[in-house]
């Protein structure tokens, strides 16, 4: 068993059995005073705790530690009863109390989410049939000369939402640096960036946001020989998005495809690009944008995108392999708008760079932080219904969120280095994910369920969790609770995780997707015998072990410090 100190949390699954008095098994809990901690292994058949009758308060979080299954809510049982002598369960059903934790409803997707998700879906296809792994020999003839500022190009740019038809267009390099250049076609409106402002965009991607990327995920490729990134500014990206489209679903802000990078594709433009929409005021090819819209979504997108090509070329280029899981890409593009974020919170320390001496963030960080923030709140307000392995919802915020706050504590926990060996290599999901941190998803999973909640309760010191079930580097307690205070629209509650209460000696009902997670809150009497907190399936016997059904459980100190 697993020693802890500070806060008593058991990895308990659904294998284990138990007993009324001492353990007689690796596998089995006790009925002392507190929850001792069992082996994770596959929750293959029904099982359950002991709980002592203490009046201790616990939270309660089962989960589906997979990667693997359908994107349907799978039924569980959970709850409490008296422990008896033989370890069947006969489970009694009663309705789950409601709760936010328990939503099902399906998250709302945006125009950009569902665009995003198409492109990562179609890489994935290409690199399966073998075209991104290409020889450089076969690349000369896609050798494209060094730009200067002036140079002239032509380029294929999507000219629908599922890039299946094309148009090309006409750009003048503007910009052109050690590792970027931009160019800008010749459509855009007038009235749109300066020469000042695509100086000053040009100079923070190819002095700041370009190494940010390279020394944390590796080198993107260079199969048009010419030594840059092209980023390619282009009024047929607004048009992608119709007007009537734009004010209620979005619009595409940019984009990376790697079919740039594979020469045989049809419209490839055998280089590396990322696109990016214009200036434009008076809304001539969609919906108005302004200079100073383009120029505060430009980076941020660029530095989540140019992830994206990074990944494809250390997967599929360098190694051979398959592009990565969508869900885990995604993630890691996330994590790269908060290492933008990074970059100028450290850049400008509080109070400085601040409109507000008492802001969090420094002003040049909001664009890149904020959706990460924004995205992990609302995903924590229901998260049994985003999985963080599996994008039902074609990479919805909350997918993403979700994705983020994963890898965020994934990053806390092994240092930020695992996000270099995600990138480098030709392994993909889960597979990749547990190579690289040496130990097994579920495991891993069982830990991040219990830190989103352990991390920092209040009135405890935030050492008193166990290392691997709490934040290091985000106080996402302090953050949420920040939102809160200024725009309680938005973020309704100082910390989204809402706690249902588990009823004791009865059991409660409810489903959640593979990859998610419930929390619930036990307060156990103060007197009588040992109850049995068991997780069956929703027929009170086995899941799947694919499914990879597992709980974990927080003794809290106190009632206040799980609120």
């Amino acid at each position: 068993m697993r020693a802890t100190t500070g806060l008593v949390i058991a990895a308990a699954l659904g294998a284990a059995a138990c007993s009324s008095g001492d353990s007689t098994g690796s596998n089995t809990a006790t009925c002392s005073g507190v929850v001792d901690t069992v082996p994770p292994v596959d929750a293959a058949s029904a099982g359950c705790v002991a709980m002592p009758s203490d009046g201790s308060t616990y939270i309660v979080v089962p989960q589906y530690a997979s990667g693997t299954g359908g994107t349907s809510p799978v039924n569980y049982q959970i709850g409490t009863d008296p422990a008896p002598a033989q370890q069947d369960i006969v489970p009694r059903i009663v309705s789950a109390q409601p709760g936010a934790s328990l939503s099902l409803q399906a998250p709302a997707v945006g125009l950009r989410q569902t665009f995003d998700f198409m492109l990562r879906e179609r890489e994935r296809q290409i690199a399966a049939s073998g075209a991104g792994a290409h020889p450089r020999a076969a690349l000369v003839a896609a050798l494209r000369a060094t730009p200067i500022v002036g140079t002239v190009d032509t380029f294929w740019v999507c000219s629908d939402l599922n890039c299946t038809t094309f148009k090309k267009d006409t750009a003048v390099a503007k910009y052109v640096g050690s590792h970027i250049a931009i160019f800008m076609s010749q459509n855009t409106p007038s009235g749109g960036l300066t020469a000042g402002d695509i100086t000053a965009l040009g100079n923070t991607f190819d002095q700041d946001l370009y190494d940010i990327d390279v020394n944390t995920f590796g080198a993107p490729s260079d199969i048009d020989g010419n030594g840059r990134v092209i980023v390619l500014m282009s009024p047929k990206v607004n048009a992608m998005t119709p007007s009537s489209q734009c004010s209620t679903q979005g619009y595409i802000a940019g984009f990376f495809f790697g079919a740039d990078l594979v020469p045989t594709q049809s419209h490839s433009n055998d280089g590396e690009i990322f696109y990016s929409i214009v200036p434009d005021s008076n809304g001539t090819f969609s919906c108005a944008h302004s200079a100073t819209t383009v120029k505060s979504l430009i980076l941020a997108t660029f530095i989540h995108e140019f992830q994206h090509m990074i990944s494809w070329n250390q997967h599929v280029i360098v190694r051979g392999g398959n592009s990565e899981d969508t869900w885990l890409n995604e993630g890691m593009s996330h994590i790269a708008e908060e290492l933008g974020s990074r970059y100028y919170e450290q850049k400008y320390p509080a109070p400085s760079g601040r409109a507000n001496p008492a802001q969090l963030f420094p002003d040049s960080s909001q664009g890149f932080i904020s959706g990460d923030l924004y995205n992990s709140y609302t995903y924590l307000q229901a998260p049994g219904a985003s999985s963080v392995t599996i994008f039902a919802n074609s990479g919805s915020l909350q997918e993403r969120g979700a994705a983020w706050i994963f890898l965020r504590w994934l990053g806390d926990l092994k240092d930020s280095t695992i996000y270099g060996k995600l990138d480098q290599t030709a392994l993909t999901g889960i597979t990749n994910v547990e190579t690289q941190a040496g130990e097994s998803f579920q495991s891993l999973f069982g830990d991040f369920a219990m830190a989103v909640y352990s991390d920092s309760l209040p009135g405890m010191p935030r050492a008193s969790a166990p290392a691997r079930d709490r934040f290091v580097s985000r106080n996402l307690r302090q953050i949420y609770a920040r939102l809160n205070s200024v725009d309680a629209a938005t973020y309704p509650l100082p910390f989204p995780v809402t706690l249902p209460a588990l009823p004791v000696g009865s059991t409660a009902s409810s489903s959640m997707l593979v990859g998610t997670m419930h929390f619930w809150k036990l307060t156990m009497p103060s007197s009588g015998g040992a109850m049995r907190l068991h997780f069956t399936s929703s027929s009170g016997g086995s899941f799947p072990s694919g499914d990879h059904a597992q709980v974990t459980v927080l003794h809290c100190p106190s009632a206040s410090a799980c609120p």
